[in-house]
């Protein structure tokens, strides 16, 4: 009997313990930072967005307030509704990096710390 617990691959169905909370698609600037506001604004720790931060690159906005938005929810225990934003969130069972190569490494090893 193999012990090793299995590592989820980034296309694994929808699972509470493997989920990403991500701006839906077509937001405005106003919407994204107003997300990016509220997220930094509850006490997590944004400095890694801050310029000369590891995850400041890529400069965007979507990146910044995607990266707000997924460590507040997991910060705050992971309740869906925790990622609504305004309904301007979704949670999404795909890794985003998967699809981005913008996205911050440190985004996703905290992540992987929950699982």
């Amino acid at each position: 009997m193999n012990s090793t617990p299995k590592v989820p691959s980034p296309t694994t169905p929808y699972n509470s313990n493997i989920a990403w909370c991500v701006p839906k698609a077509g937001l405005t600037d106003v919407q994204l930072q107003a997300n990016l506001d509220y997220a930094c604004g509850q006490g997590i720790d944004c400095s890694l967005i801050q310029p000369g931060g590891a995850c400041f690159e890529p400069n965007t906005l979507a990146n910044h307030a995607a990266y707000a938005m997924n460590l507040f929810y997991h910060t705050v225990g992971q309740n869906p509704l925790t990622c609504d934003f305004s309904q301007t969130a979704t949670l999404t069972s795909n890794n985003p990096s998967k699809f981005s190569s913008g996205f911050c490494t440190a985004f996703f090893l905290f992540l992987s710390s929950d699982l």
